[in-house]
């Protein structure tokens, strides 16, 4: 463990290399900003101690009672990162009013961090977090003005997946309400869109599809290529 490019944390008393390792192995896990990398020792009431890498790049040692409450969750740059953002406006304001971005800026690192948002469980508290680079708003801003055009909204391509460039693109709320874990999405001749998408595209009712694979378990070849015609027995055929 490299001290020196460890950031302020907790004083270690017993190294790791001293101490029983924990029962519950946190190695791995993500906790807000905080990558765990290594068990680090004990503090002076003996907690676990582990060493974290943040998003931003620096090494943090945390207590592991804080990590598993979300009491910690970034090395300290997020609260710096917010107060800055108090003082300067550097594009987020227009005619004394929020811009589209940093609403959206805003909203996805509320998601992602503060444990005590209403839909935190949805997005940080399982495992979803904005990447390093943007935690800065004018990176945010410059890719979000030129992605996200108007009646659009910022949308992640992969539900399991980070905000990040890779993963984000502008969708119209139609494509957003298509692309959530509740929707079951389908492969067939290398082609994958949800059930309803399927049904536009087919000109088979959205209901006899879903029926047809969800409660008679069709085969998915046989489900979308079967011609829709009306009648009682149109799932045994």
């Amino acid at each position: 463990m490299d001290e020196k490019n460890i950031s302020q944390g907790k004083k270690i008393v017993k190294l790791a290399s001293e101490c029983r390792y924990p029962k519950t192995d946190l190695v791995g896990q993500r906790f807000g900003r905080l990558v765990v990398k290594e068990f680090a020792g004990r503090d002076r009431g003996y907690v676990a101690l582990w060493l974290c890498l943040c998003d931003c790049g620096n090494n943090h040692i945390v207590r592991d009672t804080e990590l598993k409450k979300g009491d910690t969750q970034s090395c300290g740059c997020y609260h710096k990162q917010r107060c800055s953002e108090v003082h300067t406006t550097h594009g987020a304001t227009k005619g004394n009013k929020e811009t589209r971005a940093y609403k959206r800026f805003h909203e996805i690192h509320t998601r992602c961090y503060n444990t005590k948002h209403p839909r935190y469980k949805d997005y940080g508290g399982r495992g979803i977090y904005v990447c390093a680079e943007w935690h800065s708003f004018p990176i945010f801003r410059d890719w979000f003005d030129s992605h996200v055009g108007e009646g659009k909204q910022l949308d992640r391509i992969d539900n399991n997946g980070p905000y990040a460039p890779w993963n984000c693109r502008g969708a119209t709320r139609k494509e957003q309400a298509r692309n959530t874990r509740k929707n079951v999405n389908i492969t067939w001749e290398d082609e994958t869109l949800c059930i309803r998408a399927w049904a536009e595209k087919l000109k088979i009712n959205a209901g006899t599809l879903r029926g047809r694979i969800r409660l008679h378990n069709w085969p998915i070849e046989k489900a979308l290529t079967t011609p829709a015609f009306r009648g009682r027995n149109q799932y045994t055929k």
